[in-house]
């Protein structure tokens, strides 16, 4: 599945999940340490502006969190969403299960995540 927008997710193992899925640049926040990266929220700004970004975060309160960050410095023209359902499990590289119990991008199966993919790309149009 090819994408020209940008995929914004959590961590390295959301990005080498989907990168296996998807042709796009997939580029993850590092959880919570984009707060402070500045050089992260830049690249964002200035890919947001010339090709769009999609926002692909975790259905946790974490996930959320980073997601409505990212909103906060990129103008919402340039963003679309796509959603995991809130599915509880843990990922298989994990001893335990996250704080809330639910899997992230990095747990879901592929076809959960290229329909998230899919109904971003149908529910809104970035105006560049």
């Amino acid at each position: 599945m090819k994408i020209k927008e940008a995929v914004i997710v959590e961590g390295i193992y959301d990005k080498i999940k989907l990168e296996q899925l998807i042709d796009a640049l997939v580029i993850p926040t590092n959880g919570f340490g984009i707060f402070n990266d500045k050089n992260l929220i830049e690249m964002i700004k200035k890919i947001a502006q010339k090709s769009g970004i999609i926002i692909f975060t975790d259905s946790d309160r974490a996930g959320f969190i980073i997601r409505r960050y990212i909103q906060s410095f990129v103008p919402a023209r340039y963003i679309k969403h796509a959603y995991i359902p809130e599915i509880h499990g843990k990922e298989k590289r994990k001893d335990k299960p996250g704080k809330e119990g639910l899997l992230g991008v990095e747990g879901v199966s592929k076809e959960i995540i290229i329909q998230a993919l899919k109904n971003a790309q149908n529910d809104s149009e970035i105006k560049l």
